[in-house]
């Protein structure tokens, strides 16, 4: 019962409490998104009064918990489940329909209150203290605390029997609560003001009505049109008189509770409350007949918001890494070309030491010759001859024009990597929602498994074969072993696929994806294939390898022969460098 008074009664087994807002921020507008309305007082009462009206004469079949700091309470003649979360982000607890038990990682508890029947929900004391009374005389009593959430199995003297969280330190220990009644002492709190000092009115509320809850005291505040900074000994008699007035609307609404939620403009649940809230109303409003839907609809919203958050916050974390490495493999470029540069230089030298192949004895470091543009000091390596010297000028100098021809296409390939990868990040910056999350992965799709994100990438790393990438984009998976090249042929290679395999030797199987790339695979992406098949086999160390393609179609494994053999048809030998990709291209070696 509430009632004004001059004397403010407090719970003896008052706790501190805990506040877990934080904001929101949607175009121009700020908003509180708050759990502590969960836990409050006035939340707890309205939920224990409906669970009583619903749950009263039902029989407990089992009590487990299949979620971190979640006990599930499961009735013998209904597939409710009665769900008592203390989680320190939101302790409460709701009726829940058709909620089914997971075959794995759940564990029985509290068995002391299987199979009694349920005979009263009710809020203990003027605090949060929520207790099910058992036909047993034995009470399931949730402390909804926060962090310091439990339930306990308390015996009529207040014995603790058991308990889902530190039963071994709480078992025998006695539990003593308050059964005052809820007093707000406006007198009080009028003298409490007075003699505040620099204190705000908002925490002189708080303190003066701790019941209240930071969400309440803020509505009151709201009402009375009363900022909650204003010093409380600055507060005027007209807003006491406005502030009282409030108090009593608030207190008045609560009388008539009904469970609401308000959302933003992306849905995400921002409040949870049981009046109208002024602080709520630039949000939607959402109104909830059921008080177990209402939590279980904020609660869920919330998951899904941190979900979505985490969720861009993973992808937006690995578009930055792979663009910053593309960037640092765009520099080593720019090194290799300034390499590059110099072989003209090789050039002249190598022409310079065959014209003068007598000045300059094997064994030395160096030369110095003429030349059109002055004299040349030339390093030389003194175990090789004048001529060995020259020849190894004239190879640096071939060396370095064809590093100069490869990263002249691989700094454009990179640049519009970065490009790509630049509009990517934009993109995905701007995701608000769970539903744009997927939108964007699923549009995206391509471009993001080109930096290696995504579902394609992700089944990709999965496969248990050697992943590369050749012309045209297409993709080349190649075997293991002998076993693993069974597997790849006959049960990952689809009939159009084109499979290569060392001739005459043994080695990787390799399939060429013939759908992985845009239109058929040319010549450069057959003759790479076939260089992979050639540089996994025995035939590495050689030259030249000649290697058998055929479509898959035409690959059959005899009846009962080892792992690896197979049986080809109308093959086409291919001679090919043994050799990989080049790295840029590689995706998984």
């Amino acid at each position: 019962m509430e009632s004004f008074k001059r004397t403010l009664h407090l719970p003896v087994n008052k706790l501190s409490t805990r506040f877990f807002d934080f904001i929101v921020k949607k175009g121009n507008f700020q908003y509180i998104v708050d759990n502590v309305m969960l836990s409050n007082y006035y939340t707890l009462r309205y939920i224990a009064s409906t669970l009583d009206s619903i749950i009263r004469g039902w029989p407990i079949s089992e009590i487990y918990s299949q979620e971190k700091d979640e006990l599930a309470v499961a009735f013998r003649n209904d597939e409710r489940h009665l769900l008592l979360c203390c989680r320190s982000e939101g302790a409460t607890l709701y009726l829940r329909d058709r909620m089914a038990r997971a075959k794995r990682n759940t564990v029985d508890l509290l068995p002391g209150a299987v199979g009694s029947a349920v005979t009263g929900v009710r809020i203990l004391s003027n605090d949060r203290v929520v207790a099910v009374e058992l036909e047993t005389g034995l009470q399931l009593t949730a402390l909804l605390f926060g962090a310091r959430s439990n339930v306990l199995l308390l015996d009529s003297r207040g014995t603790v029997l058991d308990a889902f969280k530190n039963p071994k330190k709480l078992l025998g220990t006695v539990v003593a609560f308050s059964g005052r009644d809820v007093v707000h002492d406006i007198p009080a709190f009028r003298a409490a003001a007075a003699t505040a000092g620099s204190a705000t009115a908002s925490s002189v509320l708080r303190k003066s009505f701790p019941v209240l809850g930071a969400t309440l005291v803020q509505e009151v505040l709201l009402r009375a049109g009363i900022s909650p900074s204003i010093p409380a000994s600055r507060l005027e008699p007209s807003s006491l008189d406005a502030l009282s007035a409030a108090l009593g609307s608030v207190l008045s609404d609560l009388g008539r509770p009904l469970a609401r939620v308000y959302t933003g403009a992306d849905s995400i649940p921002a409040l949870f409350s049981i009046i109208p809230l002024r602080q709520g109303a630039a949000l939607d409003e959402r109104r909830f007949d059921n008080a177990g839907d209402a939590v279980r609809f904020f609660l869920a919203g919330r998951a899904a918001a941190v979900v979505t958050e985490e969720g861009k916050g993973v992808l937006v974390s690995s578009l930055r890494q792979r663009i910053e490495k593309a960037r640092r493999t765009r520099q080593a470029i720019d090194e290799d070309a300034r390499a590059a540069e110099r072989a003209d230089e090789y050039g002249r030298h190598a022409d310079l030491l065959m014209s003068n192949l007598q000045a300059f004895p094997k064994g030395s470091r160096s030369v110095t010759l003429a030349s059109t543009e002055g004299t040349v000091t030339i390093p030389l390596e003194p175990s090789l001859s004048p001529m060995q010297n020259a020849q190894r000028y004239y190879e640096k100098a071939k060396r370095s024009r064809a590093t100069a021809h490869e990263t002249a296409g691989r700094a454009a390939e990179i640049d519009g990597k970065i490009a790509r990868g630049e509009r990517l990040l934009a993109s995905a910056e701007l995701c608000a929602t769970r539903d744009d999350v997927r939108r964007f992965m699923a549009g995206n799709a391509e471009g993001l498994d080109e930096f290696g994100i995504g579902q394609r990438s992700r089944e990709r790393e999965e496969l248990p074969f050697r992943i590369f990438t050749v012309e045209g984009g297409f993709e080349v998976w190649a075997g293991k072993n002998s076993a693993n090249n069974d597997l790849l042929t006959l049960r990952y290679a689809k009939p159009d696929d084109l499979w290569f395999h060392a001739r005459g030797a043994g080695g990787s199987h390799v399939v060429l994806k013939v759908g992985t790339g845009k239109g058929e695979p040319g010549k450069k992406a057959r003759e790479q294939a076939a260089g992979i098949a050639a540089y996994y086999s025995k035939m590495k160390n050689a030259s030249m390898v000649p290697v058998a393609m055929t479509e898959k179609r035409y690959v059959r494994k005899p009846k009962g022969s080892q792992a690896g053999t197979v049986v080809i048809e109308r093959e086409k030998v291919i001679f090919a460098a043994p050799a990989l990709p080049s790295p840029a291209k590689n995706v998984s070696p």
